[in-house]
């Protein structure tokens, strides 16, 4: 059935594109939309436009990998460019990569940030908290902006605060801005990830 070679195609748990979805299953492009719509509809797929395509995922994020999934996203894994800038790099002036997803992972786990419908995200009051005491100015906004990573099809924080989180991790010396959108990770990802990583490392 077309809706279990679409599901299984998704199965990687990464946004798609429509074109990538259709090319993974073999299924004509105007076909794979209309019925990528009717899994949208029955909630089984979210959908979020983004520069200028339409990128699709998986709403159970429970649904285990299939053989289809791994090979669908391996692919876009290997791909030259995804490769050489993969581990972290701006996406305009904000942080992306592996770098920026992983950080914007850790902010949803740690409850600074919350998913309040598919492609919305919040600031909650103790992410407010935090990222006013980290960039030691009053956070007003709740609404957040994110992108669809390139390499990692996941999203990042962008957007005015994630300007300002990237400025502010620079003047830290946690990452330096290297040639061709690269970021030199000067910390390693791994100890990025700690209660403490936005507190203020002078107080």
């Amino acid at each position: 059935m077309l809706t279990d070679q679409l599901l299984s195609a998704l199965s990687c748990q990464r946004f798609l594109t429509l074109n990538e979805v259709c090319k993974a299953t073999n299924i004509d492009r105007l076909i794979g939309l209309q019925q990528l719509k009717i899994l949208e509809k029955s909630q089984l797929v979210e959908q979020r436009f983004f520069a200028g395509r339409h990128y699709f995922k998986l709403n159970d994020v429970t649904r285990l990998e299939s053989d289809l999934g791994k090979r669908t996203w391996n692919k876009l894994a290997q791909r030259k460019m995804a490769i050489r800038i993969g581990q972290a790099r701006t996406c305009y002036h904000h942080l992306a990569g592996q770098a920026g997803v992983q950080l914007f992972q850790w902010l949803n786990q740690n409850h600074l940030v919350k998913e309040s419908s598919p492609a919305y995200y919040v600031l909650t009051n103790q992410g407010k908290y935090v990222f006013n005491q980290f960039l030691a100015e009053p956070i007003q906004q709740t609404y957040l902006q994110t992108c669809i990573d390139f390499s990692e099809r996941l999203p990042h924080l962008s957007g005015a605060l994630g300007t300002k989180l990237l400025s502010q991790l620079i003047k830290d010396d946690v990452v330096t801005l290297a040639s061709n959108r690269q970021i030199r990770v000067n910390i390693p990802l791994a100890c990025w990830f700690k209660e403490d990583f936005l507190e203020r490392k002078n107080n």
